[in-house]
């Protein structure tokens, strides 16, 4: 399968112009390759992806609203640990060293 392409006219600079030739030249390429290939590396705009069956069920899940998006919650546990490993249930639990669930919760949210 061939892939689209759209026809654009571009003014340029002539310094940018000639800066182009030159890739292309160097890199031995058309003028319209090198234009291509540097907008694309400097954008790092990936093909769009073939969407897996994995991912399409959890798209569906996540528009009816049957599945959250944690997006956050991963990005925010990656800061939080560092690079290091989690913790596992058993240190989580000394943390808590017994403390219920329910009173921490009452103790970050504070006073109502």
């Amino acid at each position: 399968m061939a892939e689209d392409t759209v026809k654009l006219t571009v003014r340029l600079p002539a310094w940018l112009h000639q800066a182009l030739k030159e890739r292309a030249v160097e890199y031995h390429v058309s003028l319209n390759q090198a234009v291509v290939d540097t907008l694309a590396s400097e954008l790092i705009i990936a093909p769009p992806a073939q969407e897996t069956e994995t991912e399409r069920f959890d798209r569906m899940l996540r528009d009816s609203g049957l599945l959250a998006d944690t997006g956050w919650m991963s990005d925010l546990a990656k800061e939080l640990l560092d690079g290091k490993e989690p913790p596992s249930l058993e240190e989580v639990r000394e943390w808590l060293a017994g403390i219920p669930l329910a009173d921490w919760i009452i103790e970050d949210r504070g006073p109502r």
